[in-house]
């Protein structure tokens, strides 16, 4: 087959969507004939692996916006560029398609639901659109962690419904030919009242190379306490304020750390916060950003990996949790729910801030308490990570590909 993927953000040295963009055709590329537009700021890296990995039967296209649309398109406007940069990429996917006979054309970057491309249009070529992301919502319980951000998600929401409503007016959905969500909320906000006309499914957006698969080992020694890791940006959203919430309501004499593994601008205000208070001074580390393979350490020192986001796509530090037999705490809501189940991990859930702490400190405190059900479940997360490598998403969408181009 010959495969057009669209893929704004595409690095093979960098993670998260740039993974992605890399990843899904560098794998297809294995079975197919493959062309990838992307922007004009992934030609260095690109090119740079490309100088010592020359890769058969993948060829590169690089488009670039004016910078005007670069200065006033960001932040929570930043699905304006990439829809901007949509538009220029258009009457290129055009070319290639009538020059090299496209038989499927499938945009993989964004994964933002908000910059689908008029893709769907050309004729007699399929579209397939996704994994999708960015539907997704504060649960009301969790609202108050969001102060002093509120304008944020207020304007964001209502960007959110009128990109959804643009979607419908313009029939751009129906005109996709297969549909994937990363998260169920994204799948509920532009499906639910609306007619498609296509197939959709849920699919984890990332996935893992076979050496990010560590082997399953069972510790040699086993910690004196339970070890948490978080790792992430510190942004509000990242909901470290709520995790502090739920660890100020364990006893103070329990045996555990939680060890806090990035930067951003909320960091100095956890660390007054851990400052402040003699029970979370005791148990949490904020270690601020560390190099990668101290990051590795931090693995493998880790009994449990703690995601306590009040809003988030999917979270590619889940992935990379399970990948190392670690079992992880997150919310069942967003990527962790597509992820994870009581066998590899904890999904906490609530109604109100009162229930959300309370559940997320029990399942907290059952992971402190029970250590043999924490190496189970990490042993079985470990084992389901190998569902989730490049090369098994390369077989899924291939067989999509192929269903679609039967019909």
């Amino acid at each position: 087959m010959n495969i057009l993927y669209i893929a704004y953000s595409c690095n093979p040295f960098a993670g998260s969507e740039d993974k992605i963009g890399w990843c899904v055709p560098y794998e297809s590329s294995k079975t197919n004939k493959v062309y990838v537009i992307t922007k004009e700021e992934q030609r260095e890296p690109v090119e740079k692996y490309l100088q010592s990995h020359p890769l058969e039967n993948i060829k590169f296209y690089y488009v670039d916006i004016p910078n005007f649309y670069k200065k006033i398109f960001k932040g929570f406007m930043y699905s304006g560029r990439l829809n901007v940069w949509n538009r220029r990429v258009l009457p290129l996917v055009k070319k290639i398609c009538a020059d090299q006979k496209i038989d499927v054309i499938h945009q993989i970057t964004p994964i933002e639901f908000r910059a689908i491309g008029d893709y769907g249009k050309i004729a007699n070529i399929k579209f397939v659109c996704g994994p999708l992301g960015g539907g997704e919502s504060l649960p009301n319980g969790l609202k108050d962690y969001a102060k002093g951000h509120e304008i944020i998600e207020v304007v964001r929401s209502g960007i959110n419904r009128w990109y959804r409503f643009k979607l419908r007016i313009t029939g751009k959905l129906n005109r996709c030919d297969y549909i994937m969500f990363a998260n169920k909320e994204t799948q509920k906000f532009l499906v639910e009242g609306a007619e498609l006309n296509c197939p959709y499914e849920l699919v984890f957006d990332n996935g893992l190379r076979p050496d990010e698969l560590v082997s399953w080992t069972e510790k040699e020694k086993v910690n004196e306490e339970c070890v948490f890791l978080v790792a992430g940006r510190m942004i509000y959203r990242k909901g470290l304020d709520f995790l502090f919430d739920a660890l100020m309501r364990i006893p103070q004499e329990t045996r555990y750390q939680v060890r806090v593994v990035g930067d951003g601008p909320e960091l100095e205000h956890l660390r007054k916060r851990c400052k402040d208070n003699l029970n979370l001074s005791e148990h949490v580390h904020c270690m601020g950003s560390i190099p990668y393979m101290e990051m590795e350490k931090e693995y493998a020192d880790a009994d449990v990996f703690i995601m306590p986001s009040i809003r988030e796509t999917t979270g590619t530090v889940l992935l990379e949790a399970m990948s190392k037999g670690i079992p992880v705490i997150t919310i069942n809501k967003f990527g962790g729910a597509t992820l994870f189940d009581k066998d590899t991990g904890w999904l906490y859930e609530g109604n109100t801030k009162e229930e959300y702490i309370e559940n997320l400190k029990k399942a907290i405190l059952e992971c402190i308490a029970n250590p043999d059900e924490v190496t189970r479940r990490g042993k079985n997360a470990r084992k389901k990570a190998e569902k989730y490598t490049w090369q098994e998403k390369n077989k899924k969408y291939q067989a999509i590909y192929e269903e679609l181009l039967k019909k």
